[in-house]
């Protein structure tokens, strides 16, 4: 069985494949532990960095706020 790169399978998860490209890939996770965790992996750091820039904005923010005080 040939495994999706992770290059392939961020491109299916942001919808820049082909019509039948996602098809196949598609079909391809539903009979592929290995890819459907790299895909999971792919998910959960896409959710990391979510909470990080979030995080990040927040520090500004306050730092910005603490600075106007002063």
């Amino acid at each position: 069985m040939k495994h999706y790169t992770k290059e392939d399978l961020e491109l299916y998860r942001h919808h820049q494949l082909s019509i039948l490209g996602r098809i196949a890939c598609a079909a391809h996770l539903k009979e592929c532990p290995a890819c459907t965790k790299l895909l999971g992996e792919l998910e959960h750091e896409d959710e990391f960095v979510h909470q990080l820039r979030k995080s990040v904005r927040i520090y500004e923010e306050a730092s910005r706020s603490g600075s106007s005080k002063c």
